[in-house]
């Protein structure tokens, strides 16, 4: 009996340990399940933000992509319309710019034009009194020709009385002996017979009116100074400065050549004193034109 009980117990015993581990295999498959399915849980739940996400990003960017091809599409519509006013501006600048050229062209062309035609009547008038200025000249010289033949009668008998009174001056001309002894051919008394005497054209004549005050004074070539004057008696005393040389020339008469000599000279040079005064006489120089002494 007790050996039955004794297997009874160790029966239950096994049983026990069979019951017990199968409560705990349980028990372990229960807690590998529920991981499992947290896992999935998470697993699913991070798949499901992931699309969530993806398909926030796929809308931004399909609305990105939207709003690229609508401002690309401005754009594009912004730079087609400059691009259309700029081509407008440009050939209505060249149309201005043709318009200025062509109506700068036609002011030339009018201010041409005018200035043309001011020169051509400007032409046609110089013209017209050249031609009546030729024709008055031309009746001129004709009234003249007919004068000039009705003169010549006149001319000539002119001309033998111009020869009758030179003929009769030249004998009213004095001849004298100068004061070196020397002929000095025809003189002067007045300022008439002097005037002969230079169309005679033999010698150069300088006049001068010499006052008395000792200083020369340039007449021609030379120097003349008056020392002295005696009224009364129609004398003078004078210096001539030539050559750098002094000769006095001392109570010379009126009328009187004076003679003197000046270097290569071969005739003399002549001072002739027609008026003495109390201060000054008044005379000429007469200077032969050659002057040079003949070579041997």
């Amino acid at each position: 009996m007790s050996s039955y009980n004794e297997n009874n117990e160790t029966v239950i015993r096994n049983e026990e340990r069979h019951s017990s581990g199968g409560t705990v295999t349980k028990v372990a498959v229960a807690v590998a399940l529920v991981a499992a399915l947290g896992g999935w849980w998470y697993q699913s739940n991070q798949v499901s933000s992931v699309r969530q996400e993806m398909a926030q990003s796929q809308q931004k960017f399909e609305q990105l992509q939207s709003q690229m091809q609508t401002s690309a599409t401005v754009a594009k519509a912004q730079v087609d319309e400059t691009l259309a006013k700029m081509n407008d501006e440009v050939a209505k600048a060249r149309q201005e710019a043709l318009a200025n050229s062509q109506r700068a062209a036609k002011q030339q062309a009018g201010r041409v034009m005018t200035t043309l035609t001011a020169k051509n009547e400007e032409l046609t008038k110089q013209l017209e009194d050249y031609k009546q200025a030729t024709e008055q000249k031309s009746t001129q010289v004709d009234e003249a020709l007919n004068g000039i033949k009705g003169d010549v009668g006149t001319v000539r008998t002119d001309v033998d009385s111009t020869k009758t009174d030179l003929s009769q001056t030249k004998e009213d001309l004095k001849r004298m002996t100068g004061d070196m002894g020397v002929m000095s051919g025809l003189i002067a008394t007045n300022s008439t017979e002097l005037g002969e005497l230079r169309k005679l054209g033999e010698k150069d004549y300088f006049e001068f009116t010499l006052p008395r005050n000792g200083q020369p004074q340039k007449v021609g070539e030379i120097r003349l100074a008056l020392k002295k004057t005696d009224v009364k008696r129609n004398k003078f005393t004078m210096n001539v400065l030539a050559d750098d040389k002094t000769v006095e020339k001392k109570d010379k008469n009126v009328n009187e050549p004076v003679q003197f000599y000046t270097s290569g000279a071969r005739t003399p040079y002549e001072v002739v004193v027609n008026e003495i005064r109390k201060d000054q006489v008044i005379g000429y120089l007469a200077v032969p034109k050659v002057k040079t002494m003949a070579k041997r």
